[in-house]
């Protein structure tokens, strides 16, 4: 039974095992859930990893506390209300998490390239399940116009969505929100950062990050 919990073979067990275990200083949306969980499932198939040693849910319920731990810390230093994780928190988990990896031999040096383009393949799929049928148009012709969107694990949720591009009377914000549950600024900040990280990997916009900031644009 140990094993066969620690190794779910179904995403929505992933998911449970993850909801169940993990021990949260934050509120962790279900899409970032959803990632760790599809993100744990791609290094278990991975042919860079060493599979003798395993990834198990563990990782992924690390994965779910260290980001809750910095949205927690965000919240805490720029006086938010309310502690919520944001995928621009998932890039904090790899660099964290890379460590509990054990990659096959020939893959020295490339073990970030490996978990970043892991990540942003469970982000895609992540992407495409909640917000298929959305019309991005009028976000994107913005983009193109000019429009550049700053997010960053110091970047408060309201100072990310004052940040965004007026639509006119477009409710694409809104839609993209109630895909997933979205009520607070720190869940709506969320929604919306991931509907632009899968802008960029449809390659529909362009994306620049120092580590400290990233520029939708």
């Amino acid at each position: 039974a140990e094993i066969r919990t620690h190794y779910p073979t179904e995403l929505d067990d992933e998911v449970a095992v993850i909801r169940q275990e993990a021990d949260l200083v934050a509120d962790v949306p279900d899409h970032l859930v959803e990632i760790l969980a599809r993100f744990t499932r791609q290094l278990r198939e991975s042919n860079a990893v060493d599979q003798r040693s395993g990834v198990s849910a563990r990782f992924a319920i690390a994965g779910a506390e260290t980001i809750a731990a910095a949205a927690l810390h965000r919240a805490t230093a720029q006086g938010e209300h309310e502690a919520v994780a944001r995928p621009v928190d998932l890039e904090t988990a790899v660099d964290v998490l890379g460590g509990k990896i054990e990659f096959e031999s020939g893959e020295e040096g490339r073990e970030t390239e490996v978990l970043t383009h892991l990540l942003r393949t469970a982000t895609a799929e992540t992407v495409r399940g909640h917000f298929r049928g959305i019309d991005f148009g009028l976000l994107v012709q913005a983009i193109e116009s000019g429009a550049m969107i700053t997010t960053g694990e110091r970047v408060t949720a309201r100072d990310f969505l004052t940040g965004l591009p007026v639509l006119g009377e477009s409710e694409l914000y809104d839609e993209v929100c109630d895909r997933l549950g979205a009520t607070n600024d720190g869940q709506r900040a969320g929604a919306i950062e991931l509907a632009l990280e899968g802008l960029y990997l449809a390659r529909k916009i362009g994306k620049d990050s120092d580590g400290a900031e990233t520029v939708y644009g």
